[in-house]
């Protein structure tokens, strides 16, 4: 059905405004999108920009899975003492990462593994990729990323 609407919207050349609560269908297709909170505007964007660049907690919370860190940890990771989202899929196991903490689950996905830990009081959620060796639970892991993905929100 999305493929059939997305086609139909192409070959017509027209506008039209698709409104769901799935966000995986919003961001499949979306070319803009709007993410709305108790009736107001949070953010209008692509889907990429949504995504990747969540203006406020909410729409990174609402969008996706995020790890929403609090200014001090922020500040911690090497950011401003402001809020942050880190999408578990941008994180790996790293024997120097910054983010450090006992596992306290892994749950499997099929295409991988959910591990979680507790970084400084926090909970923490990675994505590892199916074949990735799993620490066991209890273990002490750190956790590394790419500096882009740590993305500083607008909100104080």
């Amino acid at each position: 059905m999305q493929d059939e609407l997305k086609s139909l919207q192409k070959r017509l050349g027209i506008t039209f405004v698709f409104v769901t609560h799935d966000q995986h269908e919003a961001l499949s297709m979306a070319d803009s999108l709007a993410v709305f909170n108790q009736g107001k505007i949070a953010q209008i964007g692509t889907p990429a920009e949504i995504y990747t660049q969540p203006k406020t907690r909410f729409v990174a919370d609402f969008v996706g899975s995020s790890n929403l860190l609090p200014p001090t940890l922020t500040q911690s990771l090497g950011g401003p003492a402001k809020w942050a989202s880190l999408r578990p899929e941008t994180l790996r196991l790293d024997a120097n990462g910054p983010i450090a903490g006992p596992v306290t689950a892994i749950r499997y996905l099929g295409a991988g593994h959910r591990i979680s830990l507790n970084a400084h009081g926090h909970d923490i959620a990675a994505i590892l990729p199916a074949g990735s060796a799993l620490p066991e639970p209890g273990t002490e892991i750190r956790l590394g990323f790419a500096p882009e993905a740590l993305h500083i929100m607008d909100e104080a």
